[in-house]
């Protein structure tokens, strides 16, 4: 029996890493006519286009239309259907409750490449989603070499 797939939710926070993830959410909606649901966790601070932190309530709406136009692009170039949520809250939690909201068949997660024992010993979003998922997780990890 084969579970179809009808909606593919993807974390994105603007990092190499999460736009290699919404890359290959794109890829795996095509061949399904999967709805890709593109999802960012805002939380208490966030980074401008130079880099600069700052408090991501008093700039929600540049963080939100930045997600929306220059994060994810990639959906607007493609030829699948696609949402955007925007949600305040921790990434972890985030992602786990809105993969549960919208029936998420699969959630794709951009893995920050770190390794070794500390991940293990203090736990990515990757790794917290994967534990805590009702829904397969697809963790890209970052390009080799």
């Amino acid at each position: 029996m084969t579970h179809p797939i009808e909606r593919i939710l993807v974390g994105v926070d603007g990092s190499d890493n999460s736009r290699r993830a919404l890359e290959w959410a794109v890829t795996l909606a095509g061949p399904f006519g999967a709805e890709v649901i593109a999802v960012h966790a805002v939380g208490l601070l966030t980074r401008l286009d130079d880099g600069t932190p700052v408090p991501s309530h008093s700039h929600r709406d540049e963080l939100q239309a930045t997600f929306e136009s220059l994060w994810c692009a990639p959906l607007a170039q493609s030829n699948v259907a696609y949402r955007t949520l925007c949600v305040d809250g921790p990434p972890v939690l985030v992602v786990l409750d809105a993969a549960s909201e919208e029936e998420a068949d699969v959630i794709v997660l951009g893995r920050r490449g770190a390794g070794g024992f500390s991940e293990l010993m203090l736990g990515s979003t990757s790794h917290q989603v994967a534990e805590h998922s009702a829904c397969p997780v697809f963790i890209v990890p970052p390009p080799r070499g």
